[in-house]
């Protein structure tokens, strides 16, 4: 939310406390790529709930009023958080035109976040990315593959990063081929899209029925 929501009005209307934002996520960024090493993935790995020193304290678990317990997995699973950071940081130097953040912190925002992502796709037999397995904005289906949010957020991460100056041919050249290739749910006859693979297939639920 402080990436998506606050930053970009911050960036708008008080470019200094935008700027100390995206320094936290900066200072953050060692742990981010050892969060990301630990999954077998290359880049930074960004927490959904972070502890001063950048590591992930999501709690695992919460006890229900019935004293059933549940388990939580956005710490686990809610990894849009990565492409969210890097949206910040496109807003901000969007705004702002800070050259010294852009070629400095920014830019390894930028490459670290998008390693993340070409590492986290696997392609199906026809060619095609996914990222299975993860919980999108919605926090009411999860797990699930394709989520849009998370996968159109990813493709733009890559083709930003792939626009920089000084990015290495071949890196360059998977992060677009990946981007190109990564499913996205979009229906281009009505426009719609599909808000996780399946999310078509579920049964409608008419709230006023069941309250």
């Amino acid at each position: 939310d402080s990436d998506v929501f606050v930053l970009p009005f911050l960036a708008a209307t008080h470019p200094a406390a935008a700027r100390a934002m995206l320094e936290y996520r900066v200072r953050r960024l060692p742990a981010a790529r050892e969060a990301a090493l630990a999954r077998g993935r290359q880049g930074a790995r960004f927490a959904w709930e972070s502890a001063a020193d950048g590591r992930d304290v999501t709690p695992a678990s919460a006890r229900l009023a019935t004293g059933d317990i549940v388990r939580i997995r956005t710490g686990e699973l809610e990894e849009h958080i990565v492409g969210d950071v890097a949206w910040a940081a496109a807003h901000y130097l969007a705004w702002t035109g800070d050259e010294e953040f852009a070629t400095g912190g920014g830019r390894e925002l930028f490459l670290e976040t998008a390693r993340y992502w070409a590492s986290r796709v696997r392609f199906d037999d026809d060619g095609r990315a996914h990222i299975y397995g993860v919980i999108g904005p919605d926090e009411y289906h999860e797990p699930v593959d394709d989520n849009a949010f998370t996968n159109v957020l990813a493709r733009w991460n890559r083709r930003y990063a792939a626009a920089l100056d000084g990015v290495a041919c071949d890196e360059r050249t998977r992060w677009l081929s990946v981007a190109d290739a990564l499913v996205d749910g979009l229906d281009r006859a009505s426009g719609i899209y599909e808000q996780f693979s399946g999310f078509f297939d579920l049964e409608p639920l008419v709230i006023e029925e069941i309250a």
